[in-house]
């Protein structure tokens, strides 16, 4: 997968159903953290970390930090995935913590893409379960064709309209720093790991 936007669905692959929620206005969408953690995100001068970098980024993702999100509380790709069962859930319970947060922006917020996070389930399925699920043929030993299918799977957020196999947000920036705002996050009414 090394063409920009290039999308599992047309190799044949089933995509999940999820899709961006938007308004005329809004985008929304989730991240899970730690209780921990929550009070920091909210206060004023808060908000959503954007720690690691875009890893073997295309020209236009470079010097972009990231903090990842879902498109649902809980995606199908997560905890019934055609291709990978429940290895998202098992990674997010393994990763991030059980604290849902509700993110909603303007529409024009910078820095939002969709990305297939299956390349990096493909990797995973085969360190954990021994076999490749989607049998993309990566060299999973290093990483890096992983993270470059990842990184050219990113579409900005206003012209996805599906098509990839484990769709998430990604809010980027240029460097590590605040990536959301406080102002645009709560904690979620709806919490499916509480």
């Amino acid at each position: 997968m090394n063409k920009r936007g290039e999308l599992l669905a047309s190799h044949g692959y089933t995509p999940d159903p999820g899709l961006v929620q938007m308004t005329e206005s809004t985008v929304t969408f989730y991240h899970y953290t730690h209780k921990e953690n929550v009070k920091k995100i909210l206060a004023a001068s808060g908000g959503l970390w954007a720690r690691l970098p875009v890893v073997s980024p295309p020209p236009d993702l470079q010097g972009l930090h990231l903090v990842e999100g879902l498109l649902e509380p809980l995606s199908r790709w997560m905890i019934a995935s055609p291709y990978f069962g429940d290895l998202g859930l098992e990674m997010l319970r393994e990763y991030a913590g059980d604290i849902l947060l509700r993110i909603e922006v303007p529409r024009d917020f910078p820095g939002l893409y969709v990305a297939d996070f299956a390349h990096v389930l493909e990797s995973k399925y085969v360190l954990r379960r021994g076999s490749p699920a989607l049998n993309l043929g990566y060299d999973c030993t290093t990483g890096e064709e992983v993270c470059k299918a990842d990184a050219n799977s990113y579409i900005p957020v206003l012209e996805y309209v599906g098509g990839h196999v484990a769709p998430e947000m990604k809010a980027t920036r240029r460097g590590p720093g605040i990536a959301v705002p406080s102002q645009f996050i709560k904690v979620s009414d709806v919490q499916p790991l509480q």
